[in-house]
């Protein structure tokens, strides 16, 4: 008979042989990781490593903390670090989406060969080089590591990165209090505070901070729904978030918060959605009755805007509004080649890359790069519903935080810096991830 292994709930990963299963002997179906399910030196991975992704996954929203002025955050260096640990071990999840991740390689692989075609005809090769290298280690090797993790690990990332957004909101707005724009500028840079009053935090820009305040909502009501954040300092921790993106002044942040919220709340259960709601009506009904001011930027570029119905009010809208008309009647003349990676600033009036990803994708790599482009949406949101389908926890929160993700697909160029996907990626690891060697054995039908 073949020799199995089983699944101890109080292991830590270490397995023990078991020759008396009546299980049939079978080899674990080899999806979603489940071929290493259980065999995997998953669970042996040393102490500093894990040690290491925990920061990683705790600094991911802190693009301040970066080398000079490239793209390199102390995150990513330490993401790194992991990805040579577990290749050294082999634990590199190679199929980190199972059985779909023949579409997420074929969307990336699509969207890189249309830019790459685009750039040889138009563009410079050396900008396709460092695009290319962080779109596969945003979208490509991240999921690699976090769908290596054992599941029990995973499922307990979101509250790093929800605890890691609220130190931000913290430094952020207490340094507003303290200082003004030209006190922090040297130090910390442009945007971190701004000269008009909007905190950019340790995101280091005032709207890519409130889209790291929408990205955590979600998880902060997963991770009280699933107890790795006790409910007393969830609630500390939704008002530290909610005063940061209060303090951004980002009407796409604010936005992507209530849009991400209410899809958690309603595909969670009725009883999350009443219980919370009414939470929500009484706190917002105790703020009112206190009197105390809101934060000048969200008066000045949000309250407007919601109140007028004019999104000419929220802030740098118009301008965007242009960008995006002008790429529309330039995509006409860009769908077999495009005008190559980072050359549509070149020939915009605005000298701006339109902050549209799906126009900006169809402008610089043509249609071949854009379908790459649907492609990888698409997968985010199958797998957002295949999660759904099975577990209503984890399902309703990774949906959230994809929600948020494709909101700013229609505000930001691209998305390769790894605080976009990276947030994504998480949620999804505490479904996709390792399961325990009890379900490939026994149930091998679940990952397939």
């Amino acid at each position: 008979m073949a020799t199995q292994q089983t699944y101890d709930p109080n292991d830590s990963g270490e397995t023990t042989p078991d020759t008396q299963s009546g299980a049939g002997g079978f080899a674990p179906d080899p999806v979603y990781g489940v071929d290493r399910v259980g065999y995997s030196n998953a669970g042996s991975q040393t102490r500093f490593t894990r040690l290491v992704l925990f920061i990683a996954v705790f600094l991911c929203g802190w693009s301040v903390l970066r080398v000079g002025d490239i793209n390199l955050t102390l995150s990513d260096i330490g993401i790194t670090f992991v990805v040579c640990a577990m290749l050294l071990r082999g634990e590199l999840n190679t199929r980190p989406f199972g059985s779909m991740t023949v579409f997420w390689i074929s969307g990336l692989a699509l969207m890189l060969a249309g830019l790459l075609l685009s750039t040889i005809v138009n563009g410079e090769m050396t900008r396709w080089l460092i695009v290319a290298a962080q779109y596969l280690f945003a979208f490509l090797l991240v999921p690699m590591v976090l769908m290596g993790q054992q599941i029990t690990v995973t499922q307990r990332l979101p509250a790093l990165f929800v605890f890691g957004i609220v130190v931000s909101q913290m430094i952020g707005v207490t340094a507003s209090l303290l200082f003004d724009h030209t006190e922090t500028l040297d130090l910390m840079g442009d945007g971190f505070l701004t000269g008009n009053g909007r905190v950019g935090a340790m995101t280091g820009e005032p709207n890519p901070n409130g889209a790291m305040v929408a990205f955590a909502f979600p998880m902060l009501l997963y991770c009280m729904r699933n107890r790795t954040i006790p409910t007393g300092l969830g609630l500390i921790c939704a008002l530290i978030l909610a005063w940061g993106l209060l303090a951004s002044g980002s009407f796409t942040g604010f936005a992507a918060a209530v849009i991400a919220t209410g899809v958690y709340l309603v595909f969670s259960g009725f009883n999350q959605f009443a219980k919370f709601a009414m939470a929500g009506v009484v706190g917002l009904f105790l703020f009112v009755a206190s009197g105390a001011p809101l934060p000048e930027a969200f008066e000045t570029r949000v309250v407007g805007a919601l109140t007028s119905g004019d999104l000419n009010e929220a802030g740098t809208y118009t301008d965007r509004a242009d960008l995006i008309s002008e790429a529309w009647q330039m995509a006409d003349n860009n769908v077999l080649v495009g005008l190559g990676v980072d050359q549509y600033r070149n020939v915009s009036a605005k000298g701006s890359p339109v902050h549209e990803l799906h126009l900006l994708i169809w402008n610089e790599g043509g249609v071949v790069a854009f379908v790459g482009l649907l492609l990888l949406l698409l997968m985010l949101i199958a797998g957002s519903m295949r999660a759904l389908s099975e577990s209503r926890i984890e399902g309703a929160m990774i949906l959230a935080v994809v929600s948020v993700f494709m909101v700013y697909t229609f505000s930001i160029p691209h998305m390769y810096s790894r605080q976009w996907i990276m947030p994504v990626l998480l949620a999804m690891s505490t479904y996709f991830a390792i399961r325990p060697s009890f379900d490939a054995v026994y149930r091998p039908w679940q990952r397939t």
